[in-house]
């Protein structure tokens, strides 16, 4: 019996029932917890909802004995359905070409059949183990960035604001932050960094660091902060790196919100009589370029009238089918939240995209929603 593995879960995916049983008693005997699946659409069903550590697969099913292409569909499949588990390729024996073509695609190892019990118990063992460590570094990863936004507690704001962060995986690009400017002015920003995973959560750091170095800087307009924000950041990343962005400034005393929308996609205002205006982009994307201009816009925020502002993953998230949610969907979940507070109406945005993705995003998704006091 291997020790301390009583909550590593394995699943199992044979169309032939010996096949299924024979592995499910073997890991069922060395302390893991076995599910076992006759083909890709039931294991897919449950891999997107319930994380298994590793997934033993055939790579044949009932349409085809010998090519191997189900398998190789199946493991691009949950590789595209971001399953973080080690996926185990089961090829026939000698089938190197296959084993590779899994690889490929996806897959972290293979096994032959007929199989070796004591091999197969080795390779399961290691990617367990290198799950494990992964999921631990990342959960690290996710605390550590999750200290880095702040919170929305509104403050001494004239505004009323919150946000909603939803991480397509352990750790995002996406970046939002508040700034209590000098007496009578509140900044915010809300960002999307190129990529996705680790890469991009590190490079949504460094825009971090550069807004908060900046934001605080004594300007009458947006522009010059996103200037200098725009310069360092250049230098600073490869050239394929960028981001979009919204970023704003209230004057609580004329209650004037000036803004410059960096490639971001268009920011809603609604206005207390139930039109809705788009606050298009105004300006290049940061980072890309080193030189760098926009016009900033200037809007009138009355009581009643209320701001969102949202990364492309809000729209994006798909369905099961592929459809994406859509600004229109937003645009009225938008229109018939408005009697709520912006900390009311936020859960409910979220719970309709979460509702229409269904487990998993396909990337990540910020909600920022702002009305005055």
């Amino acid at each position: 019996m291997i020790v301390g593995q009583n909550q590593v879960r394995i699943f199992v995916c044979d169309d032939q029932m010996e096949v299924r049983e024979a592995l499910r008693l073997l890991l069922k005997s060395n302390g893991y917890v076995v599910e076992c699946f006759d083909g890709p659409a039931a294991l897919i069903e449950v891999a997107v909802q319930k994380q298994a550590s590793v997934i033993l697969l055939d790579m044949n099913y009932t349409r085809d004995t010998t090519s191997g292409e189900e398998g190789l569909d199946l493991i691009a499949a949950l590789r595209e359905q971001r399953v973080p588990a080690a996926l185990i390729a089961m090829t026939a024996w000698g089938d190197v070409s296959l084993a590779v073509q899994a690889m490929q695609r996806g897959a972290s190892d293979f096994v032959e059949k007929p199989w070796s019990n004591e091999r197969l118990l080795q390779i399961v063992a290691k990617w367990t183990a290198a799950v494990q460590i992964e999921d631990r570094e990342m959960a690290g990863a996710r605390r550590v960035q999750q200290s880095l936004l702040p919170q929305s507690k509104g403050g001494d704001s004239a505004l009323r604001y919150a946000c909603r962060f939803l991480p397509a995986r352990e750790v995002s690009g996406d970046y939002y932050d508040f700034f209590e400017k000098r007496p009578g002015h509140f900044g915010f920003v809300v960002a999307d960094v190129s990529g996705k995973g680790v890469p991009a959560a590190m490079l949504m750091a460094n825009l971090q660091a550069l807004f908060r170095s900046h934001a605080y800087r004594d300007e009458a307009t947006p522009e010059p902060v996103l200037r200098a924000v725009n310069a360092q950041f250049h230098e600073s990343t490869s050239p394929e790196s960028f981001a979009t962005a919204f970023y704003a400034d209230l004057d609580e005393a004329t209650q004037e919100l000036s803004y410059v929308n960096c490639g971001h996609p268009p920011a809603l205002l609604r206005k207390s009589n139930g039109e809705v205006e788009m606050l298009e982009s105004s300006a290049l994307v940061l980072g890309a370029f080193p030189f760098w201009s926009a016009e900033t816009g200037k809007v009138k925020m009355d009581e009643g009238d209320r701001l969102l502002v949202y990364s492309d993953g809000a729209v994006e998230a798909q369905s099961a089918t592929g459809e994406e949610f859509g600004e229109d969907r937003l645009l009225e979940l938008f229109r018939n939240t408005a009697h709520l507070s912006p900390h009311e109406a936020l859960p409910e945005i979220e719970a309709e995209i979460q509702k229409h993705s269904g487990v998993s995003l396909f990337d990540d998704c910020t909600l920022f929603m702002a009305s005055l006091r």
